[in-house]
């Protein structure tokens, strides 16, 4: 691999579908990257003031973290991000720090600083930590996560970044669990609110 877009020609080659797969070898992509850094360091300082406009329509932030769009497959429906976590006194309790799960499922790859991952099985509406699956990650560490897994992360160190590849989505809302029992918050994407919009300027 000598650069990113060698990265972007063999995610195409990978199997897709349906959707929510997330074909190992995006893991074995990522790895390969992690051992050459300053590929993504390069086409990341690529990006001029003019792309940066038309780039941040895409991004947004949240309570854990910036999320930086770097690409969508228009054919395949994946989706590449960077997650820039905040410093501990930035961030607000949500997002990543709490029990959650996904639209799609997704491969990670650290590329600074370090974390926790815990998983979590749902059982008669109490969430149940399972303890043998919690591991340590930090950079040049790569992983996956099905978008029906419940999953949070904890301990994040300052400076923190990792890429992420999503799958195409499998659903249109997510859950996050900010208690141990009880339903979860339902997360709509901007697919399954757009009836609600309509509905709500049916009067114009």
């Amino acid at each position: 691999m000598n650069s990113f877009d060698e990265f972007l020609s063999g995610l195409e080659l990978l199997d897709w579908q349906p959707a929510g797969h997330m074909d190992p070898g995006v893991l074995d992509l990522l790895a390969d990257l992690g051992r050459r850094p300053h590929l993504l360091w390069d086409f990341i300082g690529s990006w001029d003031e003019v792309n940066l406009e038309t780039r941040q329509l895409r991004c947004h932030e949240t309570s854990t973290h910036y999320k930086w769009f770097v690409y969508y497959h228009e054919k395949l429906r994946y989706r590449i991000w960077l997650h820039q976590y905040k410093a501990a006194m930035e961030r607000r309790n949500g997002y990543a720090e709490v029990p959650h799960n996904h639209r799609y499922s997704l491969a990670s790859l650290v590329l600074n600083g370090q974390f926790e991952h815990h998983f979590f099985d749902v059982v008669a509406g109490d969430l149940i930590e399972i303890s043998e699956r919690c591991e340590a990650y930090s950079r040049g560490d790569v992983y996956s996560v099905d978008w029906r897994s419940v999953h949070k992360l904890s301990g994040l160190s300052d400076h923190t970044v990792t890429l992420v590849v999503e799958s195409p989505v499998a659903r249109h809302f997510s859950e996050a669990f900010y208690g141990s029992s009880g339903p979860p918050n339902l997360c709509l994407d901007f697919v399954a609110l757009h009836g609600q919009l309509l509905d709500e300027i049916a009067f114009l």
